[in-house]
């Protein structure tokens, strides 16, 4: 494997392939290789997940469905509509750096493009955001989401090594679109605490969202798949750090993450409790107000 003082490629932005334009201009003007442009669109993400946060916290504080239900879960069900955020925004990227042809796919390693570029600093300003939210409400309330923190951990020095190393953003970019379950899983946590369960559109919500990891396992496999295709450049090219959180982090999403949460969806399916917390939505969910209420 390459050393990690390996001369990297350029920023190739072909417009043609390119699509920041759609949304603004100048973003395809901006100086990807700049530190500070870095800095700046990290510090702007962790800012508007932030504010996507304190609004869901609100949110929940306007709708009587919401404003029984205890602080923990405020919190958890806020943070599950920041992760459904990203998740469309990963979505989106994830389609395009696998189903559109561009310098992602003719250099696997070092290949990188305004949007790819703009896409990696989302990434780790969302990611920067989830890990410190996540520890902090882990204290707050006396939990341990181990797999969580140790998902997004590893991801958050994966996607911080490439942006400065300018490389990996191929499989970064392609690898965004895992979080095609987010916002189902969003919905089905919203739908859980609204009491709505056993409704038709909790039930379809969460078909979908057990289809998505089925979906996440297809591209799990295409990864893989590229691996196979590119492995001497990757082997010959690829810095050891960059290759050993990779391929840690794809073997954990293959063997281990995707197979245990497609699992605990499909068990959820028929037994709609709030397994997050291993507790019923109808004990330690609701408020002492609420719990009082319901007793009337």
């Amino acid at each position: 494997m390459a050393q990690t003082d390996q001369v990297i490629s350029q920023i190739q932005v072909i417009e043609s392939e390119e699509i920041l334009q759609h949304f603004h201009p100048g973003l395809l003007k901006l100086d990807y290789a700049d530190r500070n442009i870095k800095a700046y669109i990290i510090a702007g993400t962790f800012l508007f997940v932030s504010a996507i946060f304190s609004g869901s916290l609100l949110f929940c504080n306007l709708f009587k469905a919401f404003r029984g239900l205890i602080l923990k879960h405020q919190v958890f069900m806020s943070l599950a509509i920041v992760r459904g955020a990203y998740g469309i925004f990963g979505i989106f990227i994830g389609c395009y750096a696998i189903f559109r042809s561009t310098v992602l796919d003719r250099d696997i390693v070092f290949g990188k493009n305004a949007t790819s570029s703009f896409a990696m600093c989302v990434t780790v300003g969302f990611f920067i955001f989830e890990l410190s939210a996540v520890l902090l409400s882990d204290v707050a309330f006396k939990t341990f989401s181990k797999m969580l923190i140790m998902h997004h951990g590893l991801a958050l020095v994966a996607f911080s090594l490439a942006i400065n190393s300018g490389s990996n953003y191929s499989f970064g970019c392609k690898g965004m679109i895992l979080e095609m379950s987010t916002p189902f899983s969003c919905l089905c946590y919203v739908f859980l605490k609204a009491g709505m369960e056993n409704s038709t559109i909790w039930k379809i919500n969460q078909f979908v969202l057990i289809h998505t990891f089925h979906l996440r396992s297809v591209v799990e496999c295409h990864l893989w798949y590229v691996t196979y295709k590119h492995w001497d450049d990757i082997y010959s090219k690829m810095s050891t750090p960059i290759f050993a959180l990779l391929y840690t982090n794809l073997v954990l999403v293959t063997f281990v993450m995707t197979p245990y949460w497609g699992y605990k969806k499909t068990e959820q399916l028929f037994n709609p409790v709030d397994w997050n917390f291993q507790e019923s939505r109808d004990t330690d969910t609701l408020s002492p107000k609420r719990k009082a209420q319901k007793a009337e």
